[in-house]
Protein backbone atom coordinates (compact mmCIF):
# COMPACT_ATOMS: atom_id res chain seq x y z
CA UNK A 1 0.00 0.00 0.00
CA UNK A 2 0.86 3.47 -0.74
CA UNK A 3 2.30 5.61 2.32
CA UNK A 4 1.87 8.87 2.74
CA UNK A 5 4.64 11.20 4.78
CA UNK A 6 3.17 14.88 5.34
CA UNK A 7 2.13 17.45 7.40
CA UNK A 8 -1.68 18.29 7.72
CA UNK A 9 -1.08 21.68 8.05
CA UNK A 10 1.33 22.10 4.80
CA UNK A 11 -0.30 23.98 1.65
CA UNK A 12 2.16 21.15 -0.47
CA UNK A 13 1.43 17.71 1.70
CA UNK A 14 -2.46 18.99 1.55
CA UNK A 15 -1.97 19.01 -2.73
CA UNK A 16 -1.46 15.23 -2.48
CA UNK A 17 -3.84 14.36 0.09
CA UNK A 18 -6.37 16.07 -2.56
CA UNK A 19 -4.86 14.26 -5.53
CA UNK A 20 -5.31 10.93 -3.45
CA UNK A 21 -8.38 11.30 -2.16
CA UNK A 22 -9.92 12.13 -5.72
CA UNK A 23 -8.32 9.06 -7.18
CA UNK A 24 -9.56 7.04 -4.55
CA UNK A 25 -6.54 5.26 -3.76
CA UNK A 26 -6.32 4.03 -0.10
CA UNK A 27 -3.06 5.19 1.33
CA UNK A 28 -1.37 4.59 5.09
CA UNK A 29 -0.49 8.00 6.55
CA UNK A 30 2.91 9.01 8.42
CA UNK A 31 2.11 12.38 10.07
CA UNK A 32 5.37 13.69 10.65
CA UNK A 33 6.43 17.03 12.73
CA UNK A 34 8.02 20.37 11.82
CA UNK A 35 11.48 19.24 13.23
CA UNK A 36 13.66 20.26 10.78
CA UNK A 37 15.17 18.76 8.12
CA UNK A 38 17.51 16.16 10.17
CA UNK A 39 14.51 14.76 11.26
CA UNK A 40 12.61 14.92 7.73
CA UNK A 41 15.57 13.15 6.61
CA UNK A 42 15.49 10.17 8.83
CA UNK A 43 11.86 9.77 8.60
CA UNK A 44 11.64 10.10 4.68
CA UNK A 45 15.29 10.12 2.95
CA UNK A 46 14.12 13.43 1.91
CA UNK A 47 14.94 16.79 3.63
CA UNK A 48 11.42 18.17 3.18
CA UNK A 49 7.79 16.48 2.76
CA UNK A 50 5.76 15.96 1.32
CA UNK A 51 7.36 11.99 0.31
CA UNK A 52 5.44 9.34 -1.23
CA UNK A 53 6.86 5.93 -0.36
CA UNK A 54 4.88 3.52 -3.11
CA UNK A 55 4.38 -0.14 -3.07
CA UNK A 56 7.44 -1.34 -4.74
CA UNK A 57 9.31 0.62 -2.06
CA UNK A 58 10.78 3.40 -3.63
CA UNK A 59 10.36 7.25 -2.15
CA UNK A 60 9.35 10.15 -4.35
CA UNK A 61 9.41 14.23 -2.98
CA UNK A 62 7.67 17.34 -4.58
CA UNK A 63 4.37 17.71 -4.40
CA UNK A 64 3.46 18.44 -8.28
CA UNK A 65 5.59 15.44 -9.82
CA UNK A 66 4.21 12.96 -6.99
CA UNK A 67 0.73 13.77 -8.72
CA UNK A 68 1.99 13.27 -12.40
CA UNK A 69 3.45 10.17 -11.04
CA UNK A 70 0.54 9.55 -9.17
CA UNK A 71 -1.36 9.88 -12.71
CA UNK A 72 1.39 7.27 -14.31
CA UNK A 73 1.16 4.65 -11.53
CA UNK A 74 -2.81 4.01 -11.51
CA UNK A 75 -3.96 4.68 -14.79
CA UNK A 76 -7.63 3.42 -13.90
CA UNK A 77 -8.44 6.21 -11.77
CA UNK A 78 -9.18 9.64 -12.95
CA UNK A 79 -6.40 11.50 -14.38
CA UNK A 80 -5.38 15.03 -12.80
CA UNK A 81 -2.68 16.40 -14.98
CA UNK A 82 -3.00 15.22 -18.72
CA UNK A 83 -6.52 14.80 -20.13
CA UNK A 84 -8.11 16.72 -17.30
CA UNK A 85 -5.77 20.44 -17.78
CA UNK A 86 -4.51 21.45 -21.33
CA UNK A 87 -1.16 22.73 -20.76
CA UNK A 88 -1.96 26.04 -21.62
CA UNK A 89 -4.59 26.03 -18.88
CA UNK A 90 -1.96 24.37 -16.37
CA UNK A 91 0.60 27.01 -17.16
CA UNK A 92 -2.33 29.73 -16.47
CA UNK A 93 -3.12 28.20 -12.69
CA UNK A 94 1.05 28.32 -12.46
CA UNK A 95 1.72 31.70 -13.49
CA UNK A 96 -1.19 33.05 -11.41
CA UNK A 97 0.15 31.12 -8.39
CA UNK A 98 3.28 32.70 -8.99
CA UNK A 99 1.80 36.64 -8.82
CA UNK A 100 0.04 35.43 -5.20
CA UNK A 101 3.03 33.64 -3.92
CA UNK A 102 4.81 36.57 -1.68
CA UNK A 103 1.56 37.69 0.08
CA UNK A 104 0.30 34.49 0.03
CA UNK A 105 2.67 33.48 2.61
CA UNK A 106 2.51 36.44 4.63
CA UNK A 107 -1.19 36.03 5.10
CA UNK A 108 -1.37 32.30 5.85
CA UNK A 109 1.86 31.57 8.23
CA UNK A 110 0.78 33.28 11.14
CA UNK A 111 -2.46 30.88 10.75
CA UNK A 112 -1.14 27.58 10.69
CA UNK A 113 -0.06 27.25 13.63
CA UNK A 114 -3.92 26.38 14.75
CA UNK A 115 -3.44 22.79 13.35
CA UNK A 116 -2.67 20.39 16.27
CA UNK A 117 0.18 19.09 14.70
CA UNK A 118 2.43 22.63 14.97
CA UNK A 119 0.87 25.06 17.47
CA UNK A 120 0.38 23.40 20.64
CA UNK A 121 4.19 21.28 19.92
CA UNK A 122 6.98 24.16 21.39
CA UNK A 123 9.87 21.89 19.64
CA UNK A 124 7.60 22.50 15.85
CA UNK A 125 6.69 25.93 16.55
CA UNK A 126 10.59 27.09 17.62
CA UNK A 127 11.49 25.64 14.15
CA UNK A 128 8.04 26.94 12.52
CA UNK A 129 8.69 30.56 13.91
CA UNK A 130 12.15 30.84 13.09
CA UNK A 131 12.12 29.59 9.94
CA UNK A 132 9.27 31.75 8.68
CA UNK A 133 10.70 34.81 10.39
CA UNK A 134 13.43 34.33 8.48
CA UNK A 135 12.10 33.93 5.45
CA UNK A 136 9.83 36.65 5.43
CA UNK A 137 11.22 39.56 7.41
CA UNK A 138 9.17 39.58 10.07
CA UNK A 139 7.22 38.12 13.23
CA UNK A 140 4.14 36.21 12.76
CA UNK A 141 2.45 38.56 15.12
CA UNK A 142 3.81 41.04 12.34
CA UNK A 143 2.61 39.52 9.67
CA UNK A 144 -0.67 38.93 11.23
CA UNK A 145 -1.31 42.79 12.29
CA UNK A 146 -0.81 43.33 8.17
CA UNK A 147 -3.38 40.67 7.32
CA UNK A 148 -5.44 43.26 5.53
CA UNK A 149 -2.39 44.86 3.73
CA UNK A 150 -1.26 41.49 2.46
CA UNK A 151 -5.05 40.84 1.29
CA UNK A 152 -5.84 43.58 -0.54
CA UNK A 153 -2.56 43.31 -2.69
CA UNK A 154 -3.79 39.87 -3.97
CA UNK A 155 -7.75 40.66 -3.82
CA UNK A 156 -8.13 40.90 -7.63
CA UNK A 157 -6.15 37.73 -8.27
CA UNK A 158 -8.72 35.82 -5.69
CA UNK A 159 -11.99 36.99 -7.56
CA UNK A 160 -10.56 35.88 -11.08
CA UNK A 161 -9.60 32.55 -9.69
CA UNK A 162 -13.34 32.54 -8.23
CA UNK A 163 -15.23 34.05 -11.29
CA UNK A 164 -13.59 31.07 -12.88
CA UNK A 165 -14.63 28.37 -10.75
CA UNK A 166 -17.87 29.78 -10.70
CA UNK A 167 -18.37 29.45 -14.46
CA UNK A 168 -16.30 25.46 -14.43
CA UNK A 169 -17.05 24.49 -11.31
CA UNK A 170 -13.22 23.70 -10.92
CA UNK A 171 -10.74 25.09 -12.45
CA UNK A 172 -11.55 23.68 -15.80
CA UNK A 173 -14.90 21.97 -15.88
CA UNK A 174 -12.60 18.69 -14.67
CA UNK A 175 -11.30 18.42 -11.10
CA UNK A 176 -7.45 18.52 -12.11
CA UNK A 177 -4.05 18.85 -10.50
CA UNK A 178 -4.83 22.83 -10.64
CA UNK A 179 -7.89 22.42 -7.87
CA UNK A 180 -5.75 20.30 -5.64
CA UNK A 181 -2.74 23.50 -5.74
CA UNK A 182 -5.46 26.62 -5.29
CA UNK A 183 -7.31 24.33 -2.78
CA UNK A 184 -4.39 22.67 -0.48
CA UNK A 185 -2.17 26.60 -1.06
CA UNK A 186 -5.36 28.64 -0.55
CA UNK A 187 -7.05 26.60 2.57
CA UNK A 188 -4.64 29.04 5.12
CA UNK A 189 -6.48 32.00 4.28
CA UNK A 190 -9.63 30.23 5.24
CA UNK A 191 -8.36 31.11 9.25
CA UNK A 192 -7.66 34.77 8.55
CA UNK A 193 -9.54 36.92 10.91
CA UNK A 194 -11.70 39.18 9.69
CA UNK A 195 -11.68 38.34 6.24
CA UNK A 196 -14.36 37.42 4.35
CA UNK A 197 -13.22 35.45 0.89
CA UNK A 198 -15.35 35.33 -2.02
CA UNK A 199 -18.31 33.60 -1.58
CA UNK A 200 -17.53 31.47 -4.80
CA UNK A 201 -14.44 30.54 -3.82
CA UNK A 202 -15.63 29.45 -0.17
CA UNK A 203 -18.17 27.17 -2.26
CA UNK A 204 -15.46 25.78 -4.96
CA UNK A 205 -13.41 25.02 -1.08
CA UNK A 206 -16.19 22.95 -0.17
CA UNK A 207 -16.79 21.10 -3.70
CA UNK A 208 -13.00 20.36 -4.03
CA UNK A 209 -12.96 19.01 -0.63
CA UNK A 210 -16.15 16.50 -1.50
CA UNK A 211 -14.51 15.22 -4.30
CA UNK A 212 -11.82 14.77 -3.16
CA UNK A 213 -13.75 12.63 -0.08
CA UNK A 214 -10.94 15.03 2.18
CA UNK A 215 -11.11 17.59 4.89
CA UNK A 216 -8.38 20.22 5.11
CA UNK A 217 -9.24 22.90 7.96
CA UNK A 218 -7.63 21.51 10.89
CA UNK A 219 -9.67 20.13 13.65
CA UNK A 220 -11.53 21.85 16.55
CA UNK A 221 -11.60 21.03 20.12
Amino acid sequence: MLTLIHFDFCPFCQRVRLALGYKGIVFNEQPARFYGPEYFQSISGFGRLPVVEYPDGSRQGESLEIIAELDRRFPETPPLCRGAISDSEWEGVQAWRARISDMLFRLIAPTLPQYASLGPDPRAMTYYRNRMESWLGDTLEGLQKRRKEWYAGMEVDLQDVAARVAVHGFYTPMFSVADTLITGDLTGLRLLEDIQLPPELTTYFARVEAAAQTTLLPTRG
